[in-house]
């Protein structure tokens, strides 16, 4: 190797040393930025024709990073802030819904009109007794419509923070595109762009927390963003803008809007969309999918259970069984039943043997609105039956029956349905029919009274109030007056007036005495003893198996319910935090500077500086010996 090549060699050494060190202090003074990562110069050596280093480039500066324990992490986040939303909310849900022990939760209410209503059949004419039953259920009344309005600003509080989100998803965005365009540019310019590069990082790391994301770079280090069902959020160095209408006022079962992402084409698409629920995972998960979920699924199904405990408390309250009476007619046998006490949403039941010897089970359920009819199945909660609409609009039993005779004619043809003469429903067997006589084994009608006295022991403690002051009978119009009955159900004013009336079901032919127990009997039984199926879609059971109890019982088991949501969510959230903890640790080491090792490497670099340097102070002094020489 002659001089010169030595003195480039060295000039070289020199200006590599140079650079490494001024990004490795760089790196030490950065030690504890959060974001920063290590840094590292690569050189590339070039040579002349002789083998000579002809010069060094080492312009490219790299970061020290593991992009897979980056993706892991950044996928992680998805996880953990869906999982902190849904634990915070349903934490909340919980304490509406208070707890078994808790003296002012739904369940204690209940314990305490249970007990007002035993008091009061040991002593009905007692006046206090009587008040203490409508005490407990006003307190009761309240305590719904208070959960059930906590619950409704809860919702409200959700889609607000869906408009919030949905600006800082935009606002990083925007932030990813122009760093994006600017690494780009300083990538084709051959100019560093690691700095830009970390900048970059710690933006798509705070996006990865509101949506679960796919994110790749292309040939030009630029990125390439996806949800995770495929739809582009930054695609060709654009991105998308996402668009979301808070609802001024969410009502009853309605869900709110959907988050809409536009891309610069101008193809729009729901981020999350409006209804879909994020237990199915088809959105994946991250803040806003929690967000929406918990607005459109979580809070619901609380809201139904609700409304499904003030709607079976009212009805198994007031409504009363309608028996019918046995009817013979030649060699068929069946029953009459009146028809007239009908209301929407009153039921007849109807069991019978058909002809092919099976048992069968038929619902007839009165709707006001024809409009409603064919009725599925699923309009009551027994999985077992069959359920038939039936017409009441004319308001007269008569054409009644008549609607009555053409649905079961379809429903159940192998029986015997008639007017018998007074305007009451008659259906017989038929001895006729092949391969086995039909037989009718039971009829009877689930009537809500109209009147507070003479028409039967139930009663209306409670009553819909939403509109003035209306008896609940469950009617399906209008989408149903169960939906947010919750939110209205109150102390039946007469009841208010007149506390007596919780003893005094008869005027005539004559009253029943002031001490007579049946009516609170009949109210404490329908409490604690009658059981029955329960509205699935309220979340407990299933269409085929839907949670069977009495009303005690479902209002215990949806305060239970409520305390397991709130664990299973918060074992999920922290099982997902402490993932994303270790995952953060992982990442930050992959990057982060270790300061004794870049102080130990910046030593080798003076070394390896005042080298070169001693180099070339050498090859200066045998240049002027041969200057010498040749002088």
């Amino acid at each position: 190797m002659g001089l010169t090549s030595a003195l480039n060699t060295a000039v070289f050494g020199i200006s590599f040393n140079q650079r490494q060190i001024d990004v490795t202090a760089s790196n030490i003074a950065n030690a504890d930025t959060a974001g920063y990562s290590k840094k590292t110069v690569s050189a590339n050596a070039y040579f002349d024709g002789e083998g000579n280093v002809a010069g060094i480039v080492t312009n490219e500066i790299s970061r020290i990073i593991n992009e897979e324990i980056q993706s892991d992490y950044f996928n992680s986040l998805a996880d953990t802030n869906y999982g902190k939303q849904i634990a915070a909310f349903t934490d909340r849900l919980d304490d509406i819904f208070g707890t078994i022990g808790d003296q002012t939760g739904l369940s204690a209410l209940a314990g305490e009109l249970t007990a007002a209503l035993s008091s009061l059949v040991n002593q009905p004419g007692n006046y206090a007794a009587q008040q203490e039953v409508v005490a407990a259920a006003d307190a009761m009344a309240r305590e719904l419509n208070s959960s059930y309005q906590q619950i409704a600003d809860l919702r409200q509080e959700a889609d607000e923070a869906l408009a919030r989100q949905t600006e800082t998803v935009n606002s990083l965005l925007s932030s990813i595109e122009s760093i994006d365009a600017a690494i780009r540019d300083a990538t084709q310019a051959g100019v560093s762009s690691s700095e830009m590069e970390d900048e970059r990082d710690r933006l798509v790391e705070q996006l990865s927390g509101y949506l679960d994301l796919n994110v790749s770079k292309t040939t030009t280090n630029t990125l390439f963003i996806q949800t995770k069902n495929g739809q582009p959020l930054f695609s060709d160095g654009e991105a998308a803008t996402l668009a979301f209408q808070p609802t001024n006022r969410l009502g009853a079962d309605q869900q709110g809007n959907a988050i809409v992402a536009t891309t610069a084409g101008g193809a729009q698409f729901d981020i999350v969309p409006a209804g879909a629920s994020g237990r199915d995972r088809t959105t994946g998960t991250g803040l806003m999918v929690a967000t929406m979920e918990l607005r459109d699924d979580v809070l619901i199904e609380a809201q139904k259970q609700l409304d499904t405990i003030a709607a079976e408390l009212s009805l198994s309250f007031s409504n009363v069984t309608q028996a019918s009476t046995a009817a013979t007619v030649g060699p068929d046998t069946g029953f009459d039943l009146p028809v007239s006490g009908l209301q929407s949403g009153n039921t007849i039941n109807l069991e019978y043997t058909d002809s092919a010897g099976q048992s069968q089970t038929i619902t007839l359920m009165a709707v006001s609105d024809p409009t409603l009819l064919p009725l599925a199945d699923t309009a009551t909660t027994n999985p077992n039956d069959t359920v038939v609409g039936i017409d009441i609009s004319s308001g007269t039993p008569a054409t009644y029956i008549t609607n009555i005779i053409a649905a079961l004619g379809t429903a159940a043809p192998d029986l015997q349905v008639s007017n018998d003469g007074s305007d009451n429903l008659r259906i017989l067997g038929d001895s006729t029919t092949v391969p086995n006589a039909t037989t009718v084994e039971s009829l009877s009608a689930n009537i809500t009274p109209s009147a507070t006295t003479n028409q039967g022991l139930g009663l209306s403690i409670f009553v819909d109030q939403r509109n003035g002051t209306e008896v609940f009978t469950d009617a399906p119009e209008n989408g149903g007056q169960r939906v947010g009955y919750a939110n209205g159900i109150s102390v039946n004013p007469a009841l208010l007036a007149d506390s007596s009336l919780l003893v005094d079901y008869q005027t005539t032919p004559a009253a029943n005495s002031e001490n007579d127990p049946a009516r609170a009997q009949y109210l404490l039984n329908a409490l604690t003893n009658e059981t029955g199926y329960f509205d699935p879609e309220a979340g407990m059971g299933s269409s085929s198996s839907p949670f069977q109890g009495t009303v005690l019982d479902y209002i215990n088991q949806t305060v239970a319910y409520q305390g397991n949501q709130a664990a299973d969510a918060k074992t999920y959230s922290d099982s997902k935090e402490a993932l994303t903890l270790n995952l953060a640790v992982r990442y930050e080491e992959s990057y982060s500077v270790n300061l004794d090792a870049e102080m130990a490497f910046l030593v080798q670099l003076e070394n390896a500086y005042a080298a070169n340097a001693r180099v070339m102070q050498t090859i200066n002094d045998l240049m002027q010996e041969l200057l010498n020489v040749v002088r």
